[in-house]
């Protein structure tokens, strides 16, 4: 029957092809196979697993008990008598099975962080859901959850570098919904996708035994490649063998893809949102007036009692909005500072005490859900073909990048003053024959959060790589550190900001070799046009080569031609040491 070859066996082992075509499984630990070649070869691990199913014994530890979800496929496809799974055979996992009590499943995708490295790309987990739940069930719902077990002490380049190349290993963890929510909606501030999954009760039924079998296994984790994402696309493979999601990503998954390929794959029944805590406060404090705005900030501060003349003039139903957003901005407060619950107990209780004396409905109105989820917006390669002028010279120039969306990429399904490129590599060929490389950005994170009265965010860039410098009689290409810090606002549709930024830069082309600069930079993110786009002026003064001061105002601007194509205009002013160069740059963008 050549059942090894089956994908229903292949994902169950989670076996693909490496680069040599030949078998081996993702799995890294040796309890995870029952034959001594068993990562290797799913014929042998297939063998040794129906024998093992035979053996004499029974009980929890019993092979039939330990991989329940092998032994239901194999007793499907080849009429085992008995069942697996009756609290006399395999108590532990019938108890832990009916607890989870699993009727159908959800895909959930909180948004991207951009203040924690192992989520900046965003996160997806299972939700299990049971059969006609209401919202209270299902934030008591059980979810399984996939990520890297970090060693706490780690700092931040010992991190990424064990995140990178598979240095930790990846553990199953099963916590009630109302912990992740609280997790991510609340301390994190991150708004979240519910994707209700069509699979049947049977599927969801395989999909918990698999479960059961790799929750001791290791996996070696790595950001890029196997992580959250990917390991719940081979959960799914499991449950519904044949979807062959796992083969779409041989190399990286960023969370966003792996959801577009479980929607394409027609896995989602409907879509559900939840927005974050810094939503819904932001929302609701639009809502009021400058004057109930101020009132409410001071109620959260216990600056003004509840009883106060300022809140006893206003209407009942202002009353209520105006307390109402003292409280999630008490809340917030408390969250974001991680206060002790003692010290914001009393003004909570005040705050809610005097919402209930009020017999009126507020007239707050919830977050509307975003036109366009984080799924469907434009994908994260990009290549650009464009052709320009620098210093009057013309150029022709081509642009690849990896991840994922910088300031001006469309906006729809992102957040503005977000920004993640890595592995971003531009190059131009001269009219005089020249071919270069312009540069190469590692990686360039900015988190430009506009503050308001209630929610005061820092903003920040760090960016590492390699770029041309303009000196005064040449252009080299030098290494970059950078990093700043400072604050934006919201103005209409967009924001401006303000940074103080410092440099550190390498070449054997300058002397001595290694440079430092402190310097500022302004800009104002916009939409309109047809797009969106971004005015940047920066200038930065060098303290240890020959003092002078750099700096440049530019002009990007794209035109979204659709979710995949655009068309960027980009101009400039540079002034470098002793010299001064203008650029014109116009290309097309394409997203895949």
């Amino acid at each position: 029957m050549r059942l090894y070859d089956d994908p229903a066996w292949l994902a169950l082992g989670h076996y693909r092809r490496n680069g040599l075509g030949n078998w081996v499984s993702d799995a890294d630990d040796p309890a995870f196979f029952l034959a001594e070649s068993g990562q290797h070869d799913p014929e042998a691990e297939l063998s040794a697993t129906i024998l093992a199913y035979f053996a004499p014994g029974g009980g929890d530890h019993h092979p039939r008990c330990r991989f329940p979800a092998r032994y239901h496929w194999l007793k499907s496809r080849l009429g085992f008598a008995g069942s697996p799974t009756s609290n006399s055979d395999c108590k532990a996992f019938s108890e832990w099975a009916e607890t989870l009590n699993a009727h159908s499943v959800s895909l959930i995708f909180p948004a991207s962080y951009l203040n924690s490295p192992s989520s900046m790309f965003g996160h997806t987990f299972l939700r299990l859901d049971g059969e006609n739940q209401d919202e209270d069930a299902r934030l008591l719902a059980y979810t399984i959850n996939y990520a890297a077990d970090v060693n706490p002490a780690d700092n931040e380049l010992f991190y990424a570098y064990r995140g990178l190349f598979g240095g930790y290993p990846g553990v199953i963890s099963v916590q009630p919904y109302y912990d992740k929510v609280k997790e991510y909606s609340d301390f994190e501030n991150r708004d979240i996708w519910e994707y209700a999954l069509n699979l049947t009760p049977d599927e969801t039924a395989q999909l918990v035994r698999h479960v059961w079998e790799i929750r001791p296994i290791r996996f070696d984790y790595y950001f890029i490649g196997e992580n959250c994402s990917f390991r719940i696309l081979s959960l799914l493979d499991v449950a519904r063998p044949g979807l062959g999601l796992r083969e779409k990503f041989p190399h990286r998954a960023i969370p966003s893809d792996t959801v577009r390929a479980v929607v394409d794959a027609g896995l989602v029944d409907h879509v559900e949102y939840r927005a974050s805590a810094a939503t819904v406060l932001n929302e609701h404090t639009r809502q009021l007036t400058s004057e109930q705005r101020d009132l409410a900030q001071r109620l959260a501060a216990g600056k003004v009692a509840v009883n106060s003349d300022a809140l006893n003039k206003l209407s009942a139903s202002e009353q209520a909005a105006t307390l109402e957003v003292a409280y999630e901005s008490l809340r917030y407060r408390a969250l974001s500072d991680k206060l002790p619950r003692e010290s914001v107990a009393g003004l909570s209780y005040k705050l809610l005490a005097a919402r209930s004396r009020i017999d009126a409905d507020s007239l707050l109105k919830p977050p509307r859900r975003p036109s366009t989820r984080d799924d469907e917006g434009h994908k994260p390669w990009r290549a650009d073909l464009g052709f320009g002028f620098f210093d009057h010279k013309a150029f022709g120039s081509f642009r690849l990048r990896s991840a994922y969306h910088d300031l001006t990429d469309p906006l729809a399904g992102y957040r503005l003053g977000a920004q993640i490129k890595f592995l971003d590599a531009s190059f131009r060929y001269y009219e005089d024959d020249r071919f270069q490389i312009e540069a190469v950005d590692v990686i360039d994170i900015a988190s430009l959060t506009p503050r308001t009265e209630f929610i005061k965010p820092l903003s920040w860039t760090v960016s590492l790589g390699a770029r041309r410098k303009l000196l005064e009689s040449s252009r080299p290409l030098v290494g970059y550190l950078d990093g700043g810090m400072g604050l934006s606002y919201g103005i209409g549709s967009g924001l401006i900001f303000g940074l103080v930024n410092t440099t550190l830069e390498a070449s054997d082309a300058t002397q001595p070799g290694v440079d430092v600069g402190l310097g500022s930079r302004f800009g104002w993110l916009y939409q309109g046009f047809g797009g969106q786009g971004f005015i940047d002026f920066r200038i930065v003064c060098y303290v240890v080569d020959d003092d002078y001061c750099a700096g440049g105002l530019h002009l990007d601007h794209t035109v979204n031609l659709g979710r995949d194509y655009a068309l960027n205009l980009r101009l400039g002013r540079e002034r470098g040491e002793n010299a001064y160069a203008s650029e014109f740059l116009l290309s097309v963008r394409r997203y895949f």
